[in-house]
């Protein structure tokens, strides 16, 4: 196939105006709509102009210039706040819906919304991916495909065998498919032909097959149509001739997950969703070692998904590995009718089914390669199996991380069951062979978006200035309910490291408000007693998305040392601590499941003996960001640090314990943080299960801190409302 001129799909990127409609009633009620954009523009410190008059009382307002989507979603989300505004919409621009100009997409009939298609237009139209999601193929490597081309990040080979590996040596950090093909010869070598199952047969070029059903770029004039048009892919080559044994697969798996693996350097893109498009050609169960390594998978917090092939000997999937093991999506194929293909594994394991073709009449489009050894030119080819299924899946769940990216992996596997097609009426599936249905991902990116748009999102965790503009303080959110326990750290007038804190209220949609207060309470070296809470101003949280927000407070006087009130607004995001990896939930209510790997949370002193100080979490991967807010020996606020990284793989985080100074916090400057920031001691965090831990700390007498203080306090997660964490 010869390639063709790439054009890149338009996409909106930037918003010029808002739809924004007043409240009936109030004391601006009677000004003119110009008068009343002109009194918000005051108000928040933005140039507004009235533009013009819409139905149903709304009003078309230009901003000062076009502004990127998500500054426009934070300037909306601030609009909507103000007491005389009763909603704000940006102004999208709206195209005509559209099918992809790929070559090949009319043959990719799976696309559809057929009884057996997966209804892959309309998600498109909800979004066409993130190129903060990375998926991993395991398996065979990739050729270096123009569908796929700038999307591909660097992977590795665990083929340690070089006779399967094909390209002269074991294992290296090429991932690159250099032919699977076997010969007469291969088989008469005794290595091959202890494997009944190896076979005559030209290069398969597997690993880019799948890739292109999970990731081609599509609407570029050129190819096929993948599924996600902006993910990156992690080639992770596990097989090679007649495949590969699973001790390079589950080393492939692990570093696809960002574990360790002795020998290999770390992978510095851990994978958001693992396909796994493989399996065995006998009987056997899953083995302790796919559980340990599945299990760990998840637990270390990028992984959401792991999506495995259920295999193509018309069995039952309970006696095929990894499909059958636990943790794993185990995905069947379906046909353009919505029944069982007659080659797909079956069975009570598997989760859902795809489409997986039927070859000649009904064959899955995707990348091939024109090579029948060595890989020669890109080309789209025909294939059948449930090794395409599984990528459908992949797919779909990389969409909707994309508009997701909090999701954990028991609300994907929650949401794509929930959403699944029913099985057409005649179709040789049910529930109890095919799983829950056929993936639907329009109405599986839908649900994912609704868990945010819906005012549903979990902003758990640590926060910042947006872009990092302010760097050196935080604000620590534990959400529970309607509630969100916020803890700002910063500084004070001297320079101090300071905190105060908010127990806000959700008053509409995504806005929680409630009153900041600085308290006071006894040395964190000798707690006895409790702290006292001083009411000293109001602030206001304000989200426009799961990761996006402005944080709007008022200050009294005297507060902090200022001598006069101090009003301001900042635009908050998250805090990526590990690579995107969001751990963000202590419950998740869908699959009445407790996440005991995740600590993410506000935590405190077991009995219950010391209240009034705190120890927040942030967790993402193998990192858990502390900061302890207590008191200093003259009873003023101090929070303390430290960012502690787990033991191996086990239940213990350490790290520094460290004291910052910095500017002002009614006066930022980033550049005053003192450096280098001062070790004050060291800090380690054993938890004996998600809800319970220990936390000790030794001080070494720098920053100020008495020197030789040595304690280990145990601490429980501290529930403030009833229900608990909100987990999506």
């Amino acid at each position: 196939m010869a390639l063709l001129t790439v054009h890149a799909q338009e996409l909106e990127t930037v918003v010029p105006q808002l739809i924004v409609k007043f409240r009936d009633g109030g004391e601006r009620n009677a000004l003119p709509p110009p008068s009343r954009v002109s009194a918000l523009a005051a108000d928040t410190g933005v140039v507004l102009a009235h533009s013009r008059a819409m139905a149903l009382g709304a009003h078309v307002v230009r901003l000062f210039r076009a502004l990127p989507i998500d500054e426009a979603e934070r300037l909306a989300a601030q609009f909507a706040a103000h007491p005389d505004v009763e909603y704000v919409q940006l102004d999208h621009f709206n195209q005509p819906l559209f099918v992809p100009n790929d070559p090949y997409v009319n043959q990719q009939t799976y696309l559809d919304n057929a009884p057996g298609g997966i209804n892959a237009y309309a998600a498109w139209d909800l979004t066409l991916g993130s190129s903060s999601i990375v998926v991993a193929v395991i398996d065979s490597g990739l050729t270096g495909h123009p569908d796929l081309g700038g999307r591909i990040l660097p992977g590795y080979d665990f083929i340690s065998d070089p006779k399967i590996a094909n390209d002269g040596d074991g294992r290296d950090p090429s991932a690159a498919d250099p032919g699977d093909w076997m010969t007469a010869a291969d088989l008469a070598d005794p290595f091959f032909a202890a494997r009944k199952f190896c076979k005559v047969e030209d290069s398969t070029w597997h690993g880019t097959a799948v890739a292109g059903v999970i990731a081609a770029t599509g609407n570029n004039d050129y190819g096929i149509a993948g599924l996600d048009w902006l993910a990156r892919v992690l080639p992770v080559r596990v097989l090679g001739k007649c495949g590969g044994p699973d001790s390079d697969i589950i080393d492939g798996i692990a570093w696809a997950a960002g574990l360790s693996v002795p020998g290999v350097p770390a992978n510095a893109n851990p994978a958001h969703v693992l396909n796994l498009s493989l399996g065995r050609f006998s009987d056997a169960p899953c083995g302790s070692a796919y559980e340990d390594v599945f299990a760990q998978a998840l637990a270390h917090g990028v992984t959401r998904a792991i999506i495995a092939a259920a295999g193509n000997a018309s069995e039952d999937v309970a006696g095929r590995a990894p499909a059958n093991c636990p943790g794993v999506i185990a995905v069947a194929a379906t046909n353009r009718s919505g029944s069982l293909t007659s080659y797909s594994n079956f069975g009570s394991a598997i989760v859902l089914s795809a489409p997986g073709g039927e070859y000649p009449t009904d064959p899955i489009y995707t990348l091939d390669d024109f090579g029948t050894t060595a890989p020669m030119s890109p080309a789209v080819g025909k294939f059948a199996g449930t090794s395409f299924s599984a990528p459908m899946i992949s797919g779909v769940v990389s969409l909707m991380l994309s508009v997701a990216p909090g999701l954990t992996s028991s609300r994907i596997r929650s949401i794509l069951t929930s959403t699944a097609k029913p099985f057409p009426v005649g179709s040789t599936c049910d529930t109890t062979r095919c799983g829950a249905g056929i993936v639907d991902a329009d109405a599986a990116v839908a649900a994912a978006q609704s868990s945010v748009t819906g005012g549903e999102a979990n902003y758990q965790g640590l926060w910042w200035a947006s872009g990092g503009a302010e760097s050196g303080w935080g604000i620590n959110f534990a959400h529970q309910g309607d509630r969100i326990f916020a803890t700002w750290y910063t500084y004070d007038t001297t320079g101090k490291a300071w905190w105060l804190s908010m127990l806000t209220n959700k008053t509409a949609g995504s806005t929680y408000s409630g009153p900041v207060y600085v308290d006071t309470g006894p040395p964190f070296n000798s707690f006895v007693g409790t702290g006292n809470a001083m009411p000293v101003g109001k602030g206001t949280l304000t989200f426009g998305d799961a990761n996006n927000g402005t944080f709007t407070y008022t200050l009294n006087a005297g507060t902090g040392g200022s001598s006069v009130p101090v009003v301001q607004t900042k635009s908050i995001a998250r805090y990526d601590l590990y690579n995107g990896a969001q751990v963000s939930c202590a419950f998740d209510p869908a699959a009445n499941l407790a996440l005991a790997t995740n600590y993410q949370d506000l935590w405190w002193e077991a009995s219950g003996t010391e209240s009034g100080w705190g120890i927040n979490f942030a967790h993402q991967g193998d990192r858990v960001f502390l900061t302890w807010y207590t008191y200093d020996s003259d009873g003023a606020p101090l929070w303390l640090s430290a960012l502690t990284l787990r033991v191996g793989t086990s239940n213990i985080y350490t790290g520094p314990l460290l004291r910052t100074s910095g500017p002002r916090f009614d006066n930022y400057k980033a550049s005053d943080v003192v450096q280098p920031i001062p070790t004050v001691g060291t800090a380690t965090l054993t938890f004996v299960n998600g809800n319970a831990a220990t936390f000790n700390y030794t001080t070494n007498g720098s920053g100020g801190l008495p020197p030789g203080v040595s304690q280990t306090k145990p601490i429980v997660r501290f529930a403030f409302t009833t229900g608990g964490t909100v987990c999506h």
